[in-house]
């Protein structure tokens, strides 16, 4: 099973980087495994360690797929690096055990601090139709123009009607940076 995640890791400037993440878990261990290139991959291979984000604000999600990271950080208990202050819980995690892979390593971290901050509220639809568009947003490069389209309409159904102004503004964010982003590929197609 695959866990939607914010993972907060460090350089070895001490800068933070939030990245939307899919994560698997067992008992002990976390299994992250980012793609070649990226600055999660970076940062694991430099410090070893991450901070695993759990949340059900799509504001998270959406905001780091466009760039805009700014959000408000508290340093980790265990680990040299910094967790989401707004975040249900986090799991400070440090590099295990890596395993190479010339397209997606997969880096097994163990657990050292488990923190739970607030209490879960409940699943809503919007909130998951946004996470989905920002998978979809990661994707831009591989998937057809036809299918992300698509996705996007069904997604847009239960952002309608169940999410508020919040989610709604965050939507308008995601689409336009997944229409902006097709359009950039077309164009650089074209050339």
């Amino acid at each position: 099973m695959i866990f939607e995640t914010i993972i907060s890791t460090i350089d070895p400037n001490g800068n933070v980087n939030f990245a939307p993440f899919g994560i698997k878990k067992t008992r002990e261990f976390i299994l992250i495994s980012p793609y070649i290139p990226s600055k999660t991959l970076n940062n694991l291979n430099s410090t070893k360690c991450a901070a695993i984000n759990y949340t059900n604000e799509a504001f998270f999600f959406v905001n780091s797929i466009i760039g805009e990271k700014s959000f408000k950080k508290k340093r980790c208990k265990k680990i040299k690096g910094f967790f989401l202050e707004d975040c249900l819980a986090y799991d400070e995690v440090e590099v295990y055990e890596i395993k190479n892979d010339k397209v997606r390593p997969t880096f097994k971290c163990k657990i050292v601090e488990s923190i739970l901050n607030k209490r879960f509220e409940g699943f809503n639809r919007a909130q998951f139709s946004l996470v989905e568009a920002c998978i979809l947003a990661t994707r831009i490069n591989f998937l057809d123009e036809k299918k992300i389209m698509n996705d996007l309409s069904f997604l847009s159904e239960p952002l309608k009607k169940t999410g508020g102004q919040a989610e709604k503004k965050l939507w308008d964010k995601i689409e336009k940076f997944i229409v902006d982003g097709i359009r950039k590929k077309k164009t650089l197609k074209s050339n």
